[in-house]
């Protein structure tokens, strides 16, 4: 913990970022925010053009109560601020077989869409539902709700006494045949492991509690779009007396005897600071902003990183009505397609999720269009694919993949295209390798190896977001902000 009531200075303006200074604000600590861009955000961001708008990162928001409370600190809450709608179904999952799959919120119509595909796996569905949300009962605080503390943490909690419940030695896949028989549903439940950018054949299994939290705890979408999440934590700042400083990039975070001691800019501005915490990967800002933590940063760079993805946005001048708010295209071989994501390989027949928002926005195109996010898993890497030269012959396969899901017609309906890969993610979001979840979740000991939110050298430097602890997505990423205004404000209990 920093002195009491000095500046603290936040570095990068992302959901994290933002949610970290509001409650240092709210708290009385003087604060300012340094974002690179000239949008806050980060990857929740927006895209506009050609009558088009397109949310450019997270299309979905999971438990909204994280949210609420962080805007209760703030003298607010989210039911007054937001439009928040609860979407009947997560998510449309399509085979080229014609097979389709419902995730409903309603738990008789869900059941239903299962027994359509195999009536065996109904019953399975209940089982697995118990089984997920007893590791999340295990998991949720020590991991996601509390500052997590390593070992120490573990310690505090109950799961060494019940560790055997957290499913840690199977991977995910392994879990999930053992409940269900029919491979469409194996391939659904598989695909929850991509929402922290790993591989379901890899991941230990106790990463099933990521299906139980979207199918118990339900899917939620703000009317207006994603963005509107951003706009909300920026006036939440500015009415807390945040100073916001955009288009202003970091060039140090100065040190002295293990002790933060300030900010300076590229552009020469220096802002004193007993406490920075920072929205930025920490092998990035070890490896650019920190004198003498390069060896940290080259320590990162030798571990497992996530998955990226290339998205395309394509504003089309027609509606696809069999594309619900979220569906996804699956590959016929899931198995491969990570097994080539593994290998550094793009896949053949890539999964192909997509995202539009006419049901609840039909102002985000122009009368009779639609504004279609598609995103594709690609590996992350460090310049081993040329994505310049790529990009282009892999959008084309991707049309090949949706013209066997109803979309034959594609290339003759695009209006406008934007076209994001991981290069652009390194680029824009200080994401290495292009990685969008930060480090893998491959390993057995992969949640316990995060890099730690407190620096454990230099007093008074704290991270969050993506690249530490909990991890990415919206909602993870608010609580890792809460995490670390904790660390400085002294209340990290």
């Amino acid at each position: 913990m920093g002195t009491t009531g000095g500046r603290v200075v936040v570095i990068g303006a992302g959901v994290g970022g933002l949610a970290s200074a509001i409650r240092c604000a709210q708290a009385g600590r003087p604060t300012t925010l340094l974002e690179a861009r000239p949008q806050l955000g980060g990857k929740l961001n927006i895209r506009h053009d050609a009558g088009f708008t397109w949310d450019t990162g997270p299309s979905l928001l999971t438990m909204p109560w994280v949210l609420d409370e962080l805007l209760q600190c703030a003298g607010t809450s989210l039911a007054q601020e937001l439009d928040i709608i609860s979407l009947p179904s997560a998510c449309r999952y399509l085979w080229e077989d014609g097979t389709v799959f419902d995730a409903h919120a309603s738990l008789p119509q869900l059941l239903d869409s299962i027994r359509h595909i195999s009536p065996d796996d109904t019953h399975a569905f209940m089982r697995f539902l118990t089984y997920a949300g007893t590791i999340w009962d295990l998991t949720a605080d020590p991991f996601l709700y509390q500052p997590f503390d390593g070992l120490k943490s573990v310690a505090k909690s109950n799961m060494l006494h019940r560790s055997w419940q957290l499913d840690g030695i199977r991977t995910m896949d392994q879990a999930v045949r053992s409940y269900f028989r029919h491979p469409y549903m194996q391939q659904v439940m598989n695909r929850f492991a991509t929402y922290n950018g790993s591989s379901p054949f890899r991941t230990p299994a106790t990463f099933n509690t990521i299906a139980w939290a979207e199918f118990a705890l339900g899917a939620f979408y703000p009317r207006g779009g994603m963005y509107g999440i951003t706009q909300l934590l920026e006036r939440t700042a500015v009415r807390l007396g945040v100073e916001i400083k955009v288009n202003t990039a970091v060039a140090e975070i100065s040190h002295h005897n293990g002790a933060v001691r300030g900010v300076c800019t590229s552009d020469g501005d220096y802002y004193d600071a007993t406490d920075v915490i920072c929205n930025v990967d920490p092998q990035i800002a070890y490896e650019r902003f920190i004198p003498g933590a390069k060896g940290r940063a080259e320590r990162l760079k030798k571990r497992e990183l996530s998955m990226s993805g290339m998205a395309i946005l394509w504003g089309i001048d027609r509606a696809y009505t069999h594309l619900d708010h979220h569906t996804v295209c699956f590959s016929p071989n899931y198995r491969a397609e990570f097994a080539d994501i593994d290998a550094g390989r793009l896949h053949d027949t890539p999964t192909v999720y997509l995202n539009h928002t006419m049901n609840y926005d039909p102002s985000h195109a122009p009368a009779g269009g639609q504004n279609l996010f598609a995103l594709v898993n690609v590996p992350a890497q460090r310049g081993a694919i040329d994505w310049a030269a790529t990009a282009p012959v892999y959008i084309e396969r991707v049309m090949d993949r949706l013209a066997s899901f109803g979309m034959a017609d594609i290339r003759d309906r695009i209006v406008v295209q934007h076209v994001y890969t991981p290069d652009d993610f390194a680029h824009l979001y200080n994401a290495p390798g292009g990685a969008i979840y930060g480090l893998a979740s491959n390993a057995r000991t992969s949640a316990f190896m995060r890099p730690p939110q407190r620096d454990r050298d230099i007093n008074g430097l704290v991270f969050c977001g993506t690249g530490t602890h909990p991890g990415g997505g919206v909602p993870l990423a608010l609580l890792s902000g809460k995490h670390a205004a904790g660390y400085v404000l002294g209340n990290d209990t």
